[in-house]
Order: C-alpha cells, then sequence, then structure tokens
C-alpha cells in the first residue's frame, strides 16, 4: 500500500447544501421529546438489582431501560413494558407489576 496525498484541481468549488429559512413544521401535534416517566428497582439475581428507567417516546412508546452487566462491561438494554411485565409475572414480583402500572400506565 502506498500513501498517496490527493490534492484538488484548481477551480474545485464545493458543494453546498441549500438551506430553508423557514421551518418545517409536522402535520400532527406529537411532542418531539422523549419523556422520562419514572424508574424502579428490578431484582435480577440477589443482589443485583439495577433501575429501571421508564421512558415515553414521541410516537407514544414506553421502553425501559436498564444497565446489564456482559460479561466484563455494562451495557445498556431496553425492551418493551410487555417484557418487564412478564419478567416480573414469571418471577411472582406482583408488587413491582403494580409499579409498572403506577410508572407506565396499564
Amino acid at each position: 500500500m502506498t500513501n498517496r496525498a490527493y490534492t484538488l484541481s484548481p477551480g474545485f468549488q464545493p458543494i453546498r447544501a441549500e438551506s430553508s429559512t423557514e421551518p418545517q413544521r409536522c402535520a400532527h401535534s406529537v411532542p418531539q421529546q422523549v419523556r422520562f416517566l419514572g424508574r424502579m428497582r428490578l431484582p435480577l439475581a440477589g443482589p443485583y438489582r439495577p433501575w429501571a428507567r421508564a421512558y415515553r417516546l414521541p410516537d407514544g412508546t414506553t421502553l425501559w431501560c436498564l444497565r446489564l452487566w456482559d460479561v466484563d462491561r455494562a451495557v445498556h438494554r431496553c425492551v418493551a413494558t410487555s417484557v418487564v411485565r412478564r419478567y416480573c409475572r414469571i418471577n411472582g414480583l406482583d408488587r413491582l407489576v403494580g409499579e409498572i402500572d403506577r410508572i407506565a400506565g396499564p
């Protein structure tokens, strides 16, 4: 492999994107921000109880984000409310199902 230095040809003019001076408006009135709803501790294994944080997306979807360990580092995972609710029901965490309903709605 050789290292080549590239030069621009004489008379080269960069292309500039046209900018609109008028902001574009949405056709519907959906809030354009992700909204934090609340958080709760989710018991996964023994003393490991990461925070599960609920967010409402602009399209109305609710996601729960958790910071989980993957071998030697923490990674963020986001799941639907139904996944967190099912985990709690399978593991007999009925009190947390009520907490999920309080935070994210039924």
